[in-house]
């Protein structure tokens, strides 16, 4: 429809066939079938023909003025219909719990968005225990996620992974020594993730601390990483945080590896099996191949 469209068009303002087929660079018997059949599917004559000419009728002057105002309209939604299909364009919803970019999350937002700046990107800040239901109801299209997590029905792509580190204050004693063991925590109040936020971190510290022989003392259970640097930085306890919260921590914290605190967060991002849209496999394979800036 909008080649015969365009093609009338051109012959509306020509009013000659010669001269419209050549501008739009096709023949005048082609041109000539096109008009024909723009008329037979609108059922109506939409020019004169004559002797001395082409004229448009009344059908066709009206046609006319309203193909000029729409045209345009239509050749940008065809546009956006083939960036559609080719993941040019469209909108892509993001879940995400407060994350380290341990998972590359801020990169590869910033690099898909260099890539294909005609997608809409919405983040949502969900709770890792509330996105498998927000994945199943569609509410988001991809979830960045800390593994192990049950997620029937939905495929995990690994995009991350780091040590869990302490985080204590400047002033803290354990800093005079040269390394920190994780019996070295035994006396200490541990700010931890919470249970019902990292199932899996939570259980991880607390069977690293059995092997090591003792019961932690986990006083304050967190649902943000930034709330337990904070709480750290106050001196109420020593912080088990991502290695990659450091750099952007309190100037009153120091961070410092644990030698038996064998534990790594890992991130993944989780998107429902089969078939996709084209916006969310490009993301996916964005966020699985690309490293870390």
């Amino acid at each position: 429809m909008i080649r015969y469209a365009e093609s009338f068009i051109t012959v509306a303002e020509e009013l000659n066939f010669g001269a419209a087929a050549a501008r739009l660079k096709i023949t005048q018997p082609a041109l000539s079938y096109q008009i024909k059949k723009l008329e037979e599917t609108l059922g109506v004559e939409l020019f004169k023909r004559s002797s001395r000419g082409v004229a448009l009728t009344e059908a066709g002057a009206v046609l006319a003025a309203e193909f000029s105002t729409s045209l345009e309209r239509m050749r940008r939604a065809a546009q956006i219909a083939r960036d559609t299909a080719q993941g040019a364009t469209g909108k892509l919803v993001i879940g995400y719990c407060e994350l380290p970019d341990s998972g590359n999350m801020i990169s590869s937002l910033r690099r898909y968005r260099a890539a294909y700046p005609n997608v809409e990107l919405e983040l949502i800040n969900i709770m890792t225990v509330e996105q498998p239901e927000a994945l199943a109801r569609g509410l988001i299209d991809v979830a960045f996620i800390h593994p192990p997590i049950h997620l029937p029905g939905f495929d995990l792509y690994p995009v991350g992974e780091e040590p869990i580190v302490a985080a204590l204050h400047s002033q803290h004693p354990l800093l005079l020594q040269n390394s920190i063991e994780l019996a070295d925590l035994r006396h200490e109040v541990l700010i931890a993730c919470a249970e019902s936020i990292g199932p899996f971190l939570y259980y991880s510290v607390l069977n690293a601390c059995e092997q090591a022989r003792f019961t932690p003392r986990i006083r304050q259970e967190q649902h943000r990483w930034h709330s337990m640097l904070d709480q750290a930085a106050a001196q109420l306890g020593v912080a088990l945080v991502p290695q990659s919260l450091a750099p952007a921590a309190h100037r009153h914290l120091c961070f410092r590896p644990v030698a038996g605190l064998e534990v790594t967060i890992k991130t993944a991002v989780a998107v429902a099996q089969g078939p996709v849209r084209k916006v969310v496999a490009d993301f996916v394979g964005m966020a699985t191949a690309l490293g870390p800036e």
